[in-house]
């Protein structure tokens, strides 16, 4: 009788290893399925560039997430610009940053290539503002592939 348990306790472990696995296996599926929808998607977002600052590189971080009130993005780069000067604002949510200079702002970076940036470098950015705070481009510019005219260049 005992052998016949210790049988049993045997296919018990077994079948809970299967389950076990399954669960971690399906939920890695779904999460990198997750990350891969929001990971610098080329069409994020669709406008053209509203804003045009240059200033001094103070930070540069790789995959950076910005969430929103329901949805969230992974940008390839996310760059800190201290903003010395206002080169062009444009209609459309830009005119928050007219006044910018002195200010450190954020850039949003999704193009494919990598960016050849160091902190204190000096540079010049266009892209699309978007002041609307729910969203996870709220509060910075983001230069993609989508936003037509963006660019990020030393200068």
């Amino acid at each position: 009788m005992s052998k016949w348990l210790v049988g049993k306790r045997r296919w018990y472990l077994v079948a809970a290893t299967i389950v076990v696995m399954s669960v971690v296996i399906v939920a890695a599926v779904v999460n990198y399925e997750l990350v891969a929808e929001h990971m610098y998607p080329q069409d994020a977002i669709y406008e053209n560039s509203n804003v045009a600052l240059r200033g001094v590189v103070t930070s540069v971080e790789r995959n950076y997430k910005s969430l929103g009130f329901a949805d969230y993005h992974i940008f390839r780069f996310l760059i800190g610009l201290n903003v010395t000067e206002v080169v062009w604002v444009g209609e459309h949510g830009g005119g928050a940053l007219s006044d910018a200079s002195g200010y450190v702002v954020s850039i949003g970076y999704d193009n494919l290539d990598n960016p050849q940036l160091s902190v204190g470098q000096v540079v010049e950015c266009r892209g699309y503002y978007d002041a609307i705070l729910e969203s996870p481009y709220s509060r910075m510019i983001t230069v993609a592939p989508s936003v037509s005219g963006s660019y990020i260049e030393s200068g």
